[in-house]
């Protein structure tokens, strides 16, 4: 499973967050381009990037929990007792799981509701847009679930940061200390 877990997140969804974000920049770029030397800007490229923003930020999310980046209140957890810290961790494996099993059905029935629109200028369905949502939920459900699963069995849960080589965090460092 846990290469399951690598190979899903460290490299599908990886690369599908990497596509996505070339393609909203490259849209934006073109849109600029358009408006400062042309009379008439693309239409397409707003509602494209706009679009491509949804992809980017529903499956960043889940990069972001594969890496384990989110926001998080740890002064609180840091004053618990250790029996009461594993506890909690459990209930917010819990919650993480039950947040994208319910944004996986309810972006089903989304897609349901949406399937034979078209969008305004490319006119491609909808459901090309807002499958992103359950695709995410289901995404954060499968790694709260294997998160959860690695807590409570005392298996070290590494991250993809955490293969990042100690060279590369050095000169990261390095270069922070040359900004002060």
């Amino acid at each position: 499973m846990e290469k399951f877990i690598r190979v899903l997140y460290d490299r599908v969804v990886f690369t599908l967050v990497w596509v996505v974000g070339v393609v909203m920049s490259v849209c934006i770029l073109i849109q600029i381009f358009g408006r400062t030397f042309m009379a008439v800007p693309f239409s397409w490229t707003d509602e494209l990037a706009r679009f491509a923003l949804i992809w980017f930020c529903f499956l960043g999310g889940a990069m972001t929990l594969r890496n384990k980046l989110h926001l998080g209140i740890d002064y609180f957890e840091s004053l618990m007792p250790e029996r009461v810290k594993f506890g909690n961790r459990i209930f917010v494996y819990a919650l993480i799981v039950t947040f994208g099993l319910f944004l996986g059905v309810l972006g089903i029935q989304l897609l349901g509701i949406v399937g034979n629109q078209l969008t305004p200028v490319m006119r491609i369905p909808m459901m090309t847009v807002y499958i992103a949502i359950p695709l995410a939920g289901f995404l954060y459900a499968i790694l709260g679930a294997w998160q959860l699963y690695c807590h409570v069995k005392g298996i070290a849960y590494e991250t993809a940061a955490a293969e990042v080589p100690d060279e590369v965090v050095e000169m990261g460092a390095e270069a922070l200390k040359g900004k002060d």
